[in-house]
């Protein structure tokens, strides 16, 4: 879990935002509270954040600074190899998790916390707004369908799919995700014609769907035609794309940024076991066609 002190201003010129940073450096502390940046100031201030690109919240957080039309540095922490564990890390978070984002003195390493601040310092003219306007009927309706899909409990769905698949075939989205739109096919978005939180939301739920397999067996069967429509839409959008990319190739956005780390953190051992490997499979088939060629 995440420490208490989510929100915490810091001297940002120490602080390590790169593993091979000193792990010597210790935190100055500000007294003052963190205030919003005003919209002629923030474009040249740039936002940082660490995420591993499996991480679901890490996944809403993008998208949201991508809805919104950002600049922000990403730097991924890898999970399978324990990034999050090492000093230079913890001193960001010391619950040890993602994402974490800093921005001018402020390190924020709650999910909720950065979502509502970015919403709350990102604004200005040009700056899409995700939340409506509070007191209106909208405002209220993004806040229940927050509180709803992100009671969602997504990592048991994720490690229950990997580890037990036999354990996720009763799924709590239908009843909570398309209710609202069932009752409301003229709306284009849940909350009506402006795209906002409780949609990035839902997406970036049906995509984790999606990726662990359930979509067929809950929308895609032609059972719930609005959901599918919204979920095509969604999946259009320039921020969805950019952060989650195709669903065919979600895995190869972990697995082969892992894999160079891994040559670059240990070249001979990996080099030789793949010198091995093509050795052993390039005499395979050469033998093969040989014998082919011998006796057939």
């Amino acid at each position: 879990m995440a420490t208490p002190n989510n929100l915490t201003p810091t001297n940002c010129s120490w602080w390590p935002i790169s593993a091979l940073e000193s792990d010597a450096a210790k935190p100055a502390e500000a007294p003052d509270a963190p205030e919003a940046a005003s919209p002629a100031h923030w474009p040249r201030e740039s936002l940082v954040l660490y995420h591993w690109t499996q991480s679901f919240s890490s996944q809403k957080v993008r998208l949201v600074i991508a809805e919104k039309g950002l600049v922000c540095e990403e730097r991924d922490v890898s999970l399978p190899q324990s990034e999050h564990k090492e000093p230079w890390f913890m001193r960001l978070n010391l619950g040890e998790e993602v994402p974490v984002i800093i921005h001018r003195d402020n390190i924020i390493s709650d999910y909720d916390q950065i979502i509502d601040y970015v919403e709350r310092t990102f604004t200005g003219e040009h700056v899409v707004a995700l939340m409506p306007e509070v007191g209106s009927l909208q405002h209220a309706r993004v806040l229940q369908y927050r509180e709803l899909l992100d009671a969602l409990p997504m990592d048991a769905y994720t490690h229950g799919c990997i580890l037990h698949p036999e354990l996720t075939t009763d799924s709590m989205i239908p009843k909570y995700a398309t209710a609202e739109i069932r009752r409301q096919k003229c709306e284009l978005w849940l909350c009506g014609c402006a795209f906002t939180l409780a949609d990035v939301l839902l997406g970036a739920t049906l995509h984790r769907l999606k990726f662990l397999g359930l979509s067929k067996k809950y929308w895609e069967d032609g059972s719930r035609p609005n959901l599918q429509s919204f979920f095509e839409r969604v999946q259009r959008r320039f921020a969805f794309r950019k952060v989650l990319g195709d669903i065919h190739t979600t895995l190869l956005s972990a697995v082969i940024p892992n894999a160079f780390r891994l040559v670059k953190r240990k070249p001979p051992s990996f080099f030789g076991a793949s010198f091995l490997m093509g050795s052993l499979g390039g005499m395979g088939y050469f033998a093969y066609w040989y014998l082919k060629k011998k006796y057939i």
